[in-house]
């Protein structure tokens, strides 16, 4: 589950503060979490029929509760719902008795890092089921508007297996003068070829069969269905036809202008200044490599290929010697690869080479090749010299490869690491593309230091997004974002780098204490040119648990001129459920003080209103979660009763994330006070949102 999407969860555990420590530990690794705890199995069977959810977590016996019946009711309602066990202590042949009967594993209570990867790979697994059964409904409808094309074409299709016919489209039929396809059925397409040309089609077949994945054309004399012979230009493709792979047959009868077309095709697919192939080429041969690395567990690689410094050389020796530069370098690349490879130029100083049938170390040692090649090439301009090198990112191509541009995105992130590493900074290097995950570890370990230094450098960055309010309060709202700008050129929000263990708490303070400071001077220049604002701070658990802070929030409120209710502090729901004493004290230590606070990404604990009972806070903004289910009635009702209960307790409701004027509709009708998120506007360096506009919102 990605961190936009809601993870819906059914819990069977001993006790409450057990469900909440787990769905905690969900939240804090990213997940929007909405719980129900199972009461009985009555309870269970209702929850299963009303809605969908994700994952169920349960220990193996609860109360007269059995995990075999849990099973069974699944099972006897069709559902697709991984169950994960819980228990205090696990055994081999316990868990193997717990798999044999559905279960997805069994896992310790207390190994939360344990559990959160069982439950990662479980909904890993169920978003790959569900997105193969919608794969498999919409093949089903690409299947019957493909079908209803071929009979509607004006082109002959037919689709062959072991060289006999298995369908044929009615232009197919009428051309050589089958009235039916069941006429045509088992026919071998050999018939179709005149005598003369029989023997040198056989040869092709024989190619065809050797690499059915391939696409390949074939020249030759047709006898229609008078007996007459004339030309056609054969199409040859893999396909599938009834769930069995074939080849799809496409007659083109105009062959007096083949020659003519196969030019144009010629001309199309190159590269006109260095007569290499192009990008479109490169992408349609890239396409059919991961087709050929997923279905017959083919190998290879891309290499992304990009002159360095270009900019620099084109100021030194012009725009048209630039050119000689280029061509100069596609010839010694073209020189050093074979006639297999596939070398493209698919940018101004970017070529792109396609190897297959290649393990990774003899990629490498291409790319190694290559580069040697750029930096000892000599190319003569004039009566001058000029030299150049390049950056290689490499991407492997093997059965686990998806998408084309992802490979060639992959290639072009490896390349752009070449000048980050300290040898090869200004390039000249060879870099192959690892995924990200397994950089977690280093980037983990320099994460500490690079917040460290933006606290002493002040390069964290302040973000400000406005909530609007609903009910005619003319108040300027804010809510104050945090960003990092990182090495590696990403940003990093504070949710992000908050969540990682390998920041300190006592750091979590530090930036909290940061962003108060800054935050609260910017306000106070903002209120001085005449403006009614209030501002939302967001802490981190950590800070909730620093006794010294809701005093010292006092001194830098009061040193930056600011009255007390234009700053609240805002703190999420999970941080409180989980340190609701320290929750509590801080909550009631600032509305001493007079500073108003509020509760985030409110409503997916167990029982959210129990905690909200023994915070002193003014404001609950919903979690994002509700907001993205609007279109479904019953999460509708359930917002709508949660936002109910809030008002009865005289909380002043905001809810983000909007997104559009429909969502705007529905939570006016449902008395929210704020609203925020994209619709109003995104978040932006400066206090510059039109207030005045609201009211057309």
């Amino acid at each position: 589950m990605s961190s936009r999407e809601t993870l819906h969860l059914l819990l069977l555990t001993h006790t409450q503060n057990e469900a909440e420590s787990i769905v905690s530990l969900l939240r804090n690794s990213g997940s929007a979490t909405r719980a129900h705890q199972i009461e009985s199995l009555a309870d269970l069977n209702e929850q299963l029929q009303e809605k969908s959810w994700d994952l169920l977590l349960a220990y193996p016996q609860i109360g007269d509760i059995r995990y075999e019946e849990i099973l069974h009711l699944i099972k006897r309602l069709n559902k697709d719902l991984p169950v994960i066990l819980l228990n205090d202590e696990v055994d081999a042949m316990q868990m193997e008795g717990c798999i044999r009967k559905g279960a997805c594993s069994m896992v310790p209570v207390d190994e939360s890092n344990l559990l959160l990867l069982v439950i990662q790979r479980e909904l890993r697994h169920l978003r790959s089921r569900r997105d193969v059964r919608m794969l498999e409904v919409r093949l089903r409808d690409a299947e019957k508007r493909g079908q209803s094309l071929l009979e509607s074409s004006r082109d002959p299709v037919a689709y062959i297996h072991d060289g006999m016919h298995v369908y044929a489209n009615k232009a197919y039929l009428d051309l050589f003068g089958y009235p039916s396809a069941e006429d045509l059925e088992g026919m071998p397409i050999m018939d179709m070829l005149d005598t003369a040309a029989q023997s040198e089609f056989k040869q092709f077949l024989k190619t065809l069969q050797q690499d059915s994945n391939q696409r390949l054309e074939f020249s030759s004399t047709g006898i229609n269905g008078k007996g007459q012979p004339f030309a056609m230009r054969m199409s040859f493709a893999p396909a599938s036809y009834a769930d069995e792979e074939c080849t799809q047959v496409v007659i083109n009868t105009s062959s007096g202008n083949a020659d003519l077309e196969e030019k144009l095709r010629e001309i199309n697919s190159r590269d006109l200044l260095t007569g290499l192939y192009n990008k479109p080429f490169l992408i349609g041969q890239l396409e059919q490599a991961v087709d050929k690395a997923v279905m017959k567990d083919a190998h290879g690689g891309v290499l992304y290929i990009n002159i360095d410094q270009f900019g620099k050389i084109k100021s030194n020796v012009g725009i048209s010697h630039a050119d000689t530069v280029i061509v100069e370098v596609a010839h010694a690349l073209k020189a050093r690869l074979s006639e297999q490879d596939t070398l493209a130029r698919i940018g101004e100083d970017i070529f792109c080479c396609l190897r297959m049938d290649s393990d990774a170390d003899a990629i490498l040692k291409l790319a190694e090749n290559l580069r040697d090649t750029i930096e000892h090439l000599l190319i003569e301009i004039g009566n001058r010299t000029v030299t150049a090198t390049a950056s290689i990112g490499v991407a492997l191509i093997s059965d686990t490869s998806s998408r084309p541009d992802d490979i060639l995105q992959q290639a072009h992130h490896a390349a752009d690491e070449v000048r980050k590493e300290a040898d090869t900074i200004r390039g000249n290097g060879v870099h192959l593309f690892v995924a990200k995950e397994q950089h977690e570890e280093k980037h983990a370990q320099n994460l500490q230091k690079t917040l460290t230094d933006a606290i002493r450098s002040n390069s964290f960055r302040l973000l400000f997004q406005p909530m609007i309010s609903l009910r005619g309060d003319e108040t300027e709202h804010y809510e104050t974002l945090l960003r990092l700008k990182m090495p590696d050129g990403d940003e990093l929000s504070a949710g992000q780098f908050f969540s990682d263990p390998s920041v300190s708490d006592e750091l979590k303070r530090k930036i909290d204490r940061w962003v108060v400071l800054h935050t609260t001077k910017l306000l106070s220049e903002h209120r001085a040119k005449g403006h009614n604002t209030r501002m939302f701070i967001n802490l981190c658990g950590a800070s909730l648990a620093d006794e010294a802070l809701p005093g010292w929030i006092g001194v830098a409120i009061n040193a930056a001129n600011l009255p007390k209710g234009s700053v609240v502090f805002q703190f999420h729901e999970d941080d409180a459920s989980r340190m609701l004493k320290q929750a509590q004290d801080f909550s009631h230590g600032l509305q001493e003080k007079g500073i108003p606070t509020a509760l985030s990404r409110f409503g997916c604990a167990l029982n959210p209103l129990h905690i909200l009972k023994h915070l002193a806070v003014s404001y609950v903004k919903v979690d994002g979660s509700f907001t993205q289910e609007l279109s479904n009635a019953d999460a509708q009702k359930h917002l709508k009763e949660l936002l109910t209960q809030l008002h009865e307790e005289e909380k002043l409701t905001i809810v983000p994330l909007v997104e559009s004027a429909t969502s705007v509709a529905s939570l006016w009708q449902m008395g929210v006070h704020f609203i925020q998120g994209y619709y109003v506007q995104a978040p932006q360096s400066a206090l510059s949102f039109d207030f005045s506009d609201d009211s057309e919102m």
